[in-house]
């Protein structure tokens, strides 16, 4: 790793550590229905949708082989559990909303009938996929959230799932030969 990288690592820590540890500066709801329409669904989804990545990162603690993917597994706990905490504070401080997530076992069973190699390519590639719709999702967040703090979550949402893509990508490749599953 280079001292450019280290760099640029440390400060993309210090920016997650500063938007997570902050209090949330906002305690009104968002200024238009259309706002707060927008910002109540996009929360209560990406609860859920974080909330299956949790699922599928446990499943992948138990599983992976490779220690690095277990170490992104971790991660992901680590990190969209964080991100839940936050958007359910929000929803409570904002709207009066307390919510928990709504998950599903569907698309688990595949996953959970797997071992070794196979299980990670059917992971990488699953949660690839997972990410890329969180990406989607919190990029119309950051165009139509009112809240910064909410839109700051966003921002760091698409930023670290594009990059654990990558990684997942490259991992693939690497290890599996299947290079181009996930392009196109």
């Amino acid at each position: 790793m280079t001292s450019h990288s280290v760099s640029t690592h440390h400060i993309a820590l210090l920016l997650l550590v500063s938007i997570f540890a902050a209090p949330a500066f906002g305690t009104n709801p968002a200024p238009t229905a259309h706002q707060a329409r927008f910002e109540i669904r996009f929360m209560e989804d990406m609860i859920d949708h974080h909330a299956m990545a949790v699922m599928m990162g446990e499943m992948c603690l138990d599983r992976a082989v490779h220690p690095e993917l277990g170490g992104l597994c971790q991660n992901i706990i680590a990190s969209q559990t964080a991100e839940i905490q936050h958007m359910q504070t929000w929803l409570l401080s904002w709207y009066g909303i307390s919510y928990a997530p709504k998950t599903s076992r569907a698309g688990m069973n595949q996953l959970e009938a797997l071992t070794g190699a196979e299980f990670e390519i059917e992971f990488m590639k699953m949660m690839s996929r997972h990410h890329t719709e969180a990406i989607e999702e919190a990029t119309e967040c950051l165009m139509k959230a009112y809240h910064k703090e909410l839109r700051a979550l966003c921002e760091n949402i698409v930023k670290a799932q594009a990059s654990e893509i990558n990684q997942m990508r490259t991992w693939l490749c690497e290890w599996y030969g299947v290079c181009d599953a996930l392009r196109g």
